[in-house]
């Protein structure tokens, strides 16, 4: 089941990241061609380096991507990575050690929501949870949906 294979082992949904689905990407694609299209160079006169601006955009364009944890993805720092795919668990929540140092430095304010949802729920209710939410534009970083119309 793919949705499975998108489980990052702190919890994350990859499916509903910005930076694996393509949305961070897509955004900073749009932006760059508004303002061009809008002459933003123009207006941002005197307030901002846009050269520099545009550079930013170019370099999100180009890397603002993961490939998801399970496949060489995240940061390599993580330590909760490590011991997950070590103990061969598919996410950090099985883990009887739940939750350690190793996911407190990673974990982001909702990892205890989703855990306690985990729970409740069982692996496979909470993955198909978690990508239907990604399905209707749900950004698991930014807590919200996100819409490009």
């Amino acid at each position: 089941m793919k949705e499975h294979n998108l489980i990052a082992p702190c919890g994350d949904y990859c499916g509903g990241c910005a930076q694996y689905n393509g949305l961070a990407v897509l955004m900073a694609n749009h932006m760059r061609e508004l303002s061009n299209l809008y002459g933003f160079e123009f207006r941002s006169q005197g307030t901002f380096d846009f050269g520099e601006f545009l550079k930013g955009l170019e370099w999100f364009i180009a890397h603002a991507t993961c490939p998801s944890c399970r496949d060489g993805g995240g940061p390599e720092w993580c330590q909760a990575k490590g011991c997950c795919l070590e103990k061969g668990w598919a996410v950090c929540f099985k883990c009887g050690d739940f939750p350690c140092s190793k996911i407190e430095e990673v974990a982001d304010p909702d990892t205890m929501d989703r855990y306690q949802s985990f729970c409740e729920s069982g692996l496979d209710t909470w993955v198909a949870e978690q990508a239907r939410k990604a399905e209707q534009g749900y950004e698991i970083h930014l807590r919200k949906v996100v819409r490009l119309r």
